[in-house]
């Protein structure tokens, strides 16, 4: 297996077409599609990462050096996902899976076939769940307001439900 440094290393096209001025290596073309692709997405929607956009971005490289180097293996091998790195409540994996569709995306990227149409492309979503900060903005709202209408439920029916209502007596009319 080729190792990290010299897979960054690879001279590949940065785009589609064959022009030589859109060569670079292998990790210039990984973080333009972070950069141009996977962050002005998720930053579309609403999300921020939850570290600098920087460290998230050599973090993507190597996760795309994973995909391309396992995808490229003959037997069958799995690559899992780390745990996120935020609360990742049940509400908070919905509301991601609810915002967050990177079909067209990938679709628009699909020249770059060392990840994108690979049998791990899925986990490019699955890193971005791992690294958002799933309590700000518009989605952090929309969970947020989850938790609040859960929460007016609960009260409402501790209020109607409560202890109390076994207690009263009989000639009791509230």
């Amino acid at each position: 297996m080729i190792s990290f440094s010299e897979w960054k290393n690879q001279v590949t096209q940065l785009g589609p077409g064959d022009l030589p001025e859109s060569e670079g290596t292998m990790e210039d073309a990984m973080l333009l599609f972070f950069y141009e692709g996977i962050n002005p997405s998720i930053k579309d929607i609403g999300y921020s990462w939850s570290r600098d956009d920087h460290i998230i971005a050599r973090k993507f490289v190597h996760l795309c050096y994973m995909i391309d180097t396992t995808a490229k293996m003959n037997n069958i091998v799995t690559l899992d996902t780390p745990c996120p790195k935020h609360r990742n409540l049940e509400e908070d994996r919905e509301t991601f899976d609810h915002f967050v569709d990177f079909s067209d995306l990938l679709e628009e990227w699909s020249f770059r076939s060392e990840i994108v149409g690979t049998r791990f492309d899925h986990l490019i979503k699955e890193f971005c769940y791992v690294w958002v900060d799933v309590v700000a903005g518009k989605p952090g709202n929309y969970t947020q307001r989850i938790f609040d209408a859960d929460n007016e439920d609960e009260i409402e029916e501790e209020f109607t439900t409560g202890p109390d209502q076994s207690m009263r007596k009989k000639y009791d009319l509230y």
